[in-house]
């Protein structure tokens, strides 16, 4: 019988760009802090396992022993792994690099990272409500990547992810921002509206692009704000949507369950687009640079 095959157990992926030589990612710190809080989480778990492991050489795999619990081994050597993480990001430039904790089939764990290259961007999305799913911690990203992916790839669109009452979750690699249909028009709604919804929730992955636009409309004087709302598909339907994540950014979907869409504000979309682009900064960048306090 052949040995079980790994498992992902916490994941997180980012677009890296290239500007002028230097590697930059949107909201990075607030990755690692995502990544770290989920290794951690898992590590305290499973205080039974007897060895937690930190891929830190390409050619190797270095030991730690874990306490029967808190693991501040694992507190101390995650900077270390995150800080070479960062040198071969750099290093490697524009692409779409992804932070990895896996359990391994001796069922120790182990930290990666996978140096990928950019796959091709896209600025729109068909969507497919795909029911309530039964997920492993749909809270972390990483334990469901497998299946959401297999279900993308079944519906032939990005699946949308329901509760048990079937309202609207998250996409299976988005998060959903929806802007409802104005009421009336005039000068104090000139694109659309200026109120639109994140889906409230906490039971599903923490989106970091998604944290990001709320705190860019959040910002004294911003012209729109994003509030917390649990939409049902018909409400959708009837809205502006966007699927929003850390490769594409914005992407407007333009059909859900095949019925078209309200067409994207112009004006509403390059004011978020443009807020988005502000939140580039420096891989090898301190961490307190990164201007995003989502």
């Amino acid at each position: 019988m052949p040995a079980p095959s790994r498992t992902l157990r916490v994941a997180d992926s980012f677009r890296v760009r290239d500007t002028d030589g230097v590697a930059e990612v949107r909201g990075f710190a607030h990755h690692l802090d995502r990544f770290t809080a989920a290794v951690l989480a898992v590590c305290d778990e499973r205080a039974d396992v007897p060895e937690c492991t930190i891929d830190d050489e390409p050619d190797g795999v270095h030991a730690i022993g874990l306490p029967e619990y808190g693991v501040p081994e694992i507190r101390a050597a995650l900077p270390v792994f995150l800080d070479e993480a960062r040198e071969r990001i750099a290093d490697y430039g524009q692409g779409f690099p992804r932070l990895e904790l896996w359990r391994l089939p001796n069922r120790e764990l182990a930290l990666d990272l996978a140096l990928r290259p950019l796959p091709t961007l896209t600025d729109t999305m068909l969507m497919r409500s795909a029911g309530a799913l039964r997920l492993q911690h749909a809270d972390r990203k990483g334990p469901n990547i497998a299946v959401l992916g297999a279900l993308n790839r079944e519906l032939g669109a990005e699946a949308l992810l329901q509760d048990a009452a079937g309202n609207a979750i998250e996409g299976g690699t988005t998060s959903i921002v929806y802007w409802p249909a104005a009421v009336g028009s005039g000068p104090a709604a000139p694109s659309g509206g200026r109120s639109g919804h994140v889906v409230a929730t906490a039971a599903r992955v923490p989106s970091i692009t998604e944290a990001l636009l709320r705190a860019e409309a959040g910002r004294p004087g911003a012209p729109y704000s994003l509030t917390a709302r649990t939409p049902s598909i018909p409400e959708l339907q009837a809205a502006e949507v966007w699927a929003v994540n850390a490769l594409h950014g914005i992407r407007p979907v333009t059909h859900l369950d095949g019925v078209s869409l309200p067409g994207p504000s112009p004006e509403r979309l390059a004011w978020f687009r443009a807020a988005l682009d502000r939140r580039w900064s420096p891989v090898l960048g301190s961490p307190a640079q990164d201007p995003a306090q989502p």
